[in-house]
């Protein structure tokens, strides 16, 4: 079995987490257009996950699907990542989650996302794998305390 299926997955949204949803992002974030759209992103989330990737395997879990590896790992140094595709059918507060339970199977995970609901953090809690569900304020997006979260996952996991 290669080495990154025994990782745990760090599961990743752009908008919200990693690009805060906000008139004027947080200080330490700059501004690009992409696909026409106005995104903010910050060397702090780049340093973060290039240390997180030694212990996760780091997944897209955002609606950017594909352009994610193409518009936004690039910013954040980040190699080609393995993206869930999400189907058009939305079950349940958290529209996410039949793909994401699906992708994951039993594998160990974080799933850090603004649009997270009650459904995905029961789901969290019933797993029989180790599961860590976040849900940064969208204006504001991953924060230290976010990434303190992941790394005591890490260390009580890993």
């Amino acid at each position: 079995m290669p080495a990154e299926a025994t990782k745990p997955l760090l599961l990743l949204d752009v908008d919200g987490v990693l690009n805060p949803l906000s008139n004027r992002p947080p200080p330490g974030f700059r501004t690009e257009w992409i696909d026409g759209f106005e995104v903010a992103f910050t060397v702090r989330h780049a340093r973060w996950l290039t240390e997180l990737a030694d212990s996760f395997e780091l997944v897209w879990a955002t609606t950017w699907e594909d352009s994610a590896n193409e518009s936004i790992g690039p910013l954040l140094r980040l190699p080609p990542l393995p993206v869930i595709h999400f189907s058009k059918e939305r079950v349940g507060d958290t529209w996410k989650l039949n793909d994401v339970r699906t992708f994951v199977g039993d594998r160990p995970c974080v799933w850090i996302d603004d649009e997270l609901f009650a459904d995905a953090f029961k789901w969290a809690d019933d797993r029989p794998a180790p599961t860590l569900a976040i849900r940064p304020a969208a204006t504001v997006g991953m924060t230290i305390t976010h990434f303190e979260q992941v790394c005591e996952f890490r260390d009580r996991y890993c």
